[in-house]
């Protein structure tokens, strides 16, 4: 049973010392307080939120930090048809699993922060903790975006032109590719962001 004294959270986010008593510690202590799991029984749909939203993040951030510190160096190594071929056979992966973790992480971590909060948006946004992590939803969903309009986007053009049996356009492909690089880069700036603010918010900072 989770103790009325001391919140030990387990959850990504929430503070570990936030305690849960008395009217002065806020109003996340309101709806906090009125969660009474019973002893020996795990809220599985909380834990279940938990699981899947660390998963898929794990799969979003990883697949990026993987592709600007391991692929694009390697990459940029390989001999131009090599290259090329490689990239035909990779992007088309890159463009399904990539958004798809993104979206799920996206989701996931939204049902998480809402259930704790029983649903209820204006106590959320009420506490520093539940204002932390809707910033960090708001910059995740900017991150988001941007990877589908720059990331994404820029690497759907560039497998067109792998498509054509003779491609005429080297200069726009090359431009391509370096805004697809860079666009990953920013993406992983950006997550970085979200998951020091997230660090913040479990802290209480």
């Amino acid at each position: 049973m989770i103790s009325r004294t001391t919140f030990r959270a387990y959850i990504c986010g929430v503070p570990s010392w936030l305690p849960l008593t008395g009217r002065d510690q806020g109003v996340m202590v309101t709806f906090l307080a009125v969660v009474d799991v019973p002893s020996g029984m795990a809220d599985l749909v909380r834990v279940a939120l938990l699981y899947l939203h660390i998963v898929f993040a794990v799969a979003w951030v990883g697949a990026v930090l993987f592709g600007v510190l391991v692929l694009r160096p390697a990459i940029a190594r390989v001999p131009m048809p090599t290259r090329k071929e490689t990239m035909r056979r990779l992007l088309p992966v890159v463009v399904r699993y990539v958004p798809t973790s993104a979206i799920l992480t996206i989701v996931f971590g939204t049902l998480l922060y809402l259930y704790i909060g029983e649903f209820n948006v204006s106590a959320l946004l009420g506490s520093r903790w539940g204002q932390t992590l809707f910033a960090a939803l708001l910059v995740t969903l900017g991150t988001f975006t941007f990877g589908m309009l720059v990331v994404t986007g820029s690497a759907r053009r560039v497998l067109t032109h792998f498509e054509e049996e003779a491609c005429a356009h080297g200069a726009e492909v090359a431009a391509l590719q370096r805004r697809f690089g860079r666009g990953q880069i920013v993406v992983l700036v950006l997550t970085l962001v979200i998951i020091g603010m997230m660090v913040a918010a479990t802290e209480g900072l």
